[in-house]
């Protein structure tokens, strides 16, 4: 399975192509630059065997990539594919001043299911887990990124690679995974971002928030100011699941955590969890997880009275 996939969005009514990246692996950094191209110069033609960051600071650069053709302008920012011819197509007409930053992602991350939405729960979890848990980011192939902001860090990025020791190098990928966050964070607040992403995280927090109340679809709709159809499809377009199956995986979890850093009772924990019944809660439990709410607290938790 390919560790890192391009997909076409919708940004605004338009398609907007994000590179995902599987987490582990991480992402690591070769190497970072900053520089002025003169006017008339244009982009060497080559295959690389990472992957080229670039951002355009002022001026404009014009890149084909196996024949596809992005003119990259002053604040826009542009990802060439590893391994994937590219070559300039026109020569710069006024001094460009341009970052770029060439890193890889080896391995073949994997992902619990193809079909996983970014704000879908993943499999349960406990306190006590060795293994770390899949992830993913993503971050525009090309678009406009907010360049002042990134700026500092981009600095401080290349004032690290001038001076490599086996420490800042570690720092550095550090604060390229900084800079990685930051770019997914731009297309989650884009201002062209759907209203069904938007509602879908709203629901999703409203849910966890009255988790020791009744599920009431009716005050949902009144509080949210929509239509309890169209939460619903929001709601599962972000996390994969109904309004009713996330609020019964945040029940769970956060029963889990209950029964195995508190002294509480088991009626104690169901009523806190907004369970109506110690045996809707029992059944509910062993329905999630496969074992009883006694026999989970006596596996997992990590004290004893």
């Amino acid at each position: 399975m390919k560790s890192e996939r391009w997909e076409n969005r919708p940004e605004g009514g338009e398609s907007m192509q994000v590179l995902e990246l599987d987490i582990p692996p991480f992402p690591q950094i070769a190497a970072i630059g900053h520089g002025v191209w003169k006017r008339g110069m244009k982009h060497a033609s080559r295959v690389f065997e990472a992957h080229d960051l670039i951002f355009c600071a002022s001026g404009a650069l014009y890149i084909e990539e196996e024949g596809e053709r992005y003119e990259i302008g002053e604040g826009e920012m542009l990802v060439l594919e590893a391994n994937r011819r590219h070559a300039g197509y026109r020569p710069s007409e006024n001094d460009t001043e341009v970052y770029w930053i060439h890193f890889r992602h080896e391995g073949a991350g994997q992902r619990e299911s193809e079909a996983l939405s970014p704000g879908q729960p993943l499999s349960p979890r406990t306190s006590q887990e060795t293994e770390p848990s899949p992830g993913t980011v993503a971050i525009p192939k090309f678009g406009p990124v907010d360049l002042p902001a990134l700026r500092p860090l981009l600095h401080d990025m290349l004032r690290l690679y001038e001076k490599l020791t086996l420490a800042r190098s570690y720092e550095l990928n550090v604060a390229f995974g900084r800079l990685l966050l930051e770019l997914q964070k731009g297309l989650a607040v884009s201002p062209a971002r759907s209203r069904a992403d938007r509602l879908g995280e709203e629901a999703a927090a409203y849910l966890e928030r009255g988790l020791q109340l009744p599920f009431d679809s009716a005050r949902m709709e009144r509080d949210l100011h929509y239509h309890f159809d169209y939460l619903s499809r929001c709601l599962k377009q972000h996390t994969g699941m109904s309004p009713l199956a996330y609020r019964h995986h945040l029940q769970i979890e956060r029963a889990k955590r209950l029964l195995i850093h508190s002294d509480d009772t088991l009626a104690e924990i169901g009523e806190q969890c907004g369970f109506q019944g110690a045996n809707y809660f029992a059944r509910l439990f062993k329905r999630e997880t496969a074992m009883t709410p006694g026999a989970y607290r006596k596996k997992y938790r990590v004290f004893l009275t």
